[in-house]
């Protein structure tokens, strides 16, 4: 993550984000309540909340768990740089810190990510910020001399190293956490091209010398080990690079980073592999930490396959939205796991405690991030700022979810101040929790997840508008919906996580009203089961597939005496535009489920090969055959290939009638993207 100086009065555009909302979402509903609703919704909620008297929006989301995302393994946060200054403060107040984030009756965060340092050189003059200055694992125990460090040598290691960030590992995993994962900002001073650990002198340029990659392999490898050894955690990752293909790190910055080009990521990443594997170490390694998923892609894309064949899970961060979906289907298409593994936003609003709008914005990238990449994690950015750097005369901003200074007077009394963010991440990391799975909505502001061991689900729902939502659940989805009551918990301008009167089901629906400016979650014990007849996997009668950029529905056409897949205007009366999708394992609902699909004209199943799609004879248990589908429940999908990882595509994004359909990479297009509609009988 990338900050500007803790100095500066106006903190630079440095990361591509979404214009942040000014104080809510309004509708039209919203804009014709009262004065006061509207008073409120542009003062970002700083009185009572609006009425029922006000215009309440209406709202329908329908969940649907015939579309299940793989076993969610929990929320965290990087331990840098909070880590590296709290784990010295006070054992109560430390202790403190640890239930707030970890605690059973706190956020109940179960992974903590692990920075480990590179160090600058004992001769250089601090100049990072306060927290920023990790310390290196490495020992220099006489002068200054080339390439003195030898990983050989014990005495060039010091593993009483970083005492503080190691005591946060401990706090967490003696309160329930389960998932460590270590990374890596910069190599030491000794190993870069500027003998800094903030980056090279041009922020394009790779900072670690060419010649030094191995030895940077044994440095990372070494320290992971003396950090488990020293604090009984087992680390499930290992990342060597972050936020790698950016110009945010220069010489002089004020915290660690590096530039890493695509081919010197692959090195990289190659070298690391090569190190583990030479120690018997089968962690996996986990890559790239880019800044944004548009750039993960083009990353990607870069990697020789036996460069991705190293990557043991794919991480990225949102702190640009764009290019999402693309990596989702990359992780999907090669059987990896991937993490969303680093975000925070600071808001719209000046620094406040008060403020829900930091809050909803913080829902809106939770939402919008598991609906669009379907992660297995989801890890904050660091979930304690220092609270003078958020001041009006610094940034003036509202990252993090708790706020204390790094430099106090006094540790022990130095005030804990939680924001609305705070409640808003409890909403969520208090009640999905590891091994739930998380279905499919057809709302933008609605999360659902299964609980693990059948025990109901959990839907988060968010209202950002000025005014007051009658939200309705549509239930239909589930098999089951038993009559037990429904609980709620609500945070909002004047509540923080607040139990709630207890609500019930009306056969398969709850309706409610949510308050103006809110995050509400919902524990529905009584809900089960797939309701088959309402199901959107798209099985039974046949289904004609629209391409979503030329609107011409997937047909077969006899090409030369062969059957070859084109576009054709729609037609649905037509069987060569007629698909019947089969799933493979009928209790399979997850969204990675396989689907054979046939043309009903010819019988013939379309097969990916390479870069080729043909036909082929149904029946086959070929890889060929077998297609995955993804969807954020708004009505569209991308068709991934299992046998190549490619998509179902429109070649050249071409609109005219008989272009040719194959598969090609992930690339977010509309070319990529299709509506399946029901065929009309």
């Amino acid at each position: 993550m990338f900050r500007a100086p803790k100095r500066s009065t106006s903190r630079p555009h440095l990361h591509p984000r979404p214009r942040p909302r000014s104080g809510f979402r309004r509708t039209g509903a919203a804009l014709a309540a009262t004065g006061t609703a509207v008073t409120l919704a542009a003062t970002g909620l700083t009185g009572p909340p609006a009425t029922a008297a006000s215009a309440a929006g209406t709202v329908t989301v329908r969940l649907d768990p015939s579309y299940q995302q793989p076993p969610f393994q929990g929320w965290g946060t990087s331990l840098a740089w909070f880590a590296n200054v709290t784990g010295g403060w006070p054992d109560a107040q430390r202790n403190r810190l640890a239930d707030d984030l970890y605690g059973a009756n706190g956020l109940g965060f179960t992974i903590a990510r692990y920075n480990i340092g590179g160090g600058d050189s004992p001769e250089t003059t601090p100049y990072l910020r306060p927290g920023a200055a990790v310390p290196g694992y490495w020992n220099r125990p006489g002068p200054e001399a080339p390439d003195w460090w030898d990983p050989a040598d014990p005495d060039h290691w010091n593993p009483n190293a970083d005492a503080n960030q190691r005591w946060w590992l401990a706090a967490a995993k003696a309160r329930g956490a389960r998932t460590f994962e270590a990374f890596s900002n910069s190599a030491p001073y000794f190993m870069t091209n500027s003998g800094r650990v903030s980056g090279a002198v041009n922020g394009w340029q790779d900072n670690l010398r060419s010649d030094q990659y191995e030895r940077f392999a044994a440095y990372l490898s070494g320290a992971l080990r003396r950090a488990q050894d020293s604090t009984g955690v087992t680390f499930g990752s290992l990342s060597p690079v972050n936020e790698p293909n950016t110009d945010y790190w220069r010489a002089g910055g004020r915290q660690e980073g590096s530039h890493w080009d695509p081919a010197s990521q692959a090195r990289m990443i190659s070298t690391l592999r090569a190190a583990l594997d030479a120690k018997g170490v089968t962690t996996p390694i986990a890559a790239m930490d880019e800044t944004n998923p548009a750039v993960f892609r083009g990353n990607w894309e870069s990697y020789a396959p036996a460069v991705r064949d190293a990557v043991g899970r794919l991480n990225t961060h949102t702190y640009g939205t764009n290019g999402r979906t693309g990596v989702r289907d990359i992780a999907k298409g090669t059987g990896t796991p991937l993490w969303m593994s680093e975000v925070d936003v600071g808001g719209s609003v000046p620094q406040s405690f008060t403020d829900m709008s930091p809050a909803l914005d913080l829902a809106d990238r939770v939402n919008d991030d598991i609906r669009e990449l379907e992660p297995r994690a989801w890890v904050l950015w660091q979930a304690i700022e220092d609270y003078e750097n958020m001041t009006p005369a610094h940034e003036n901003s509202n990252w993090g979810l708790i706020q204390a200074d790094f430099t106090p007077e006094d540790a022990a009394t130095e005030p804990l101040r939680k924001n609305k963010k705070y409640w808003a991440m409890a909403n969520y990391s208090r009640f999905v929790r590891p091994g739930a799975r998380v279905i499919n909505t057809d709302g933008a502001d609605t999360l659902a997840a299964l609980r693990p061991a059948g025990q109901g689900a959990v839907v988060v729902h968010t209202n950002p508008t000025g005014a007051d939502q009658e939200l309705t659940l549509d239930l239909d989805g589930f098999q089951s919906v038993g009559s037990a009551p429904v609980e709620r918990y609500t945070t909002d301008a004047t509540k923080n996580l607040q139990r709630e009167s207890d609500v019930t089901t009306v056969g398969k629906t709850l309706k409610v009203t949510v308050g103006a400016g809110s995050v509400t979650t919902f524990v529905l014990p009584g809900v089960g089961g797939v309701n088959t007849a309402t199901a959107t996997a798209p099985t039974g009668a046949p289904r004609q597939l629209v391409n979503d950029n030329s609107g011409m529905a997937l047909a077969v056409a006899t090409v030369n005496g062969k059957s070859t897949p084109v576009q054709r205007t729609s037609d649905p009366a037509d069987p060569a535009q007629q698909w019947t999708f089969t799933k493979l394992s009928a209790a399979d609902w997850g969204s990675t489920a396989a689907y054979r699909i046939t043309n009903v004209k010819t019988g013939e199943a379309l097969s990916g090969s390479e870069d080729v799609l043909a036909f082929a004879k149904p029946g086959s248990s070929s890889a060929r055959q077998k297609w995955m589908r993804s969807t954020t429940g708004d009505g569209h999908a991308t068709l991934i290939n299992n046998a190549t990882g490619k998509l179902l595509d429109v070649t050249g994004a071409a609109t005219g009638d008989g272009t040719p359909v194959g598969i090609y990479q992930p690339t977010t297009g509309s070319n990529q993207s299709w509506t399946l509609h029901g065929i009309a009988g």
